[in-house]
């Protein structure tokens, strides 16, 4: 049985509440994910399918080898089927993406030289 397919089993047999996520984004990103397959905007097997496909393109450049790597895969997955479906427009989900990169940047360049945001 898949990683995914292990949680999703646990989010059915005894509800979301026994999950454990390392970091909270991991965690909103399983329930993003759960929310728009329960909205019907694709199905539990659509989603697993993207999902395997993100993870052979990552072993194919290596091992997946931490929780962090493997919820990047999920992340993949999940916006590779949104874009799909026209429900995201993939060039301003980019910008985005850039733009809170560039944020997280300024705000540890503040950090290291001890001018706090």
């Amino acid at each position: 049985m898949s990683r995914a397919e292990q949680l999703l089993a646990a989010a059915d047999a005894s509800g979301l509440g026994n999950l454990h996520f390392d970091t909270p984004w991991s965690a909103r990103l399983f329930g993003m994910t759960l929310a728009a397959a329960e909205k019907g905007l694709f199905t539990l097997a659509d989603f697993q399918a993207a999902l395997i496909h993100a993870i052979e393109r990552h072993e194919a450049k290596g091992c997946i080898d931490s929780d962090e790597q493997y919820y990047t895969c999920w992340l993949e997955a999940l916006e590779s089927l949104l874009q799909s479906r026209n429900l995201v427009d993939g060039t301003r989900l980019a910008d985005r993406e850039s733009e809170l990169a560039e944020a997280a940047r300024h705000r540890h360049d503040h950090q290291r030289h001890g001018n706090h945001i």
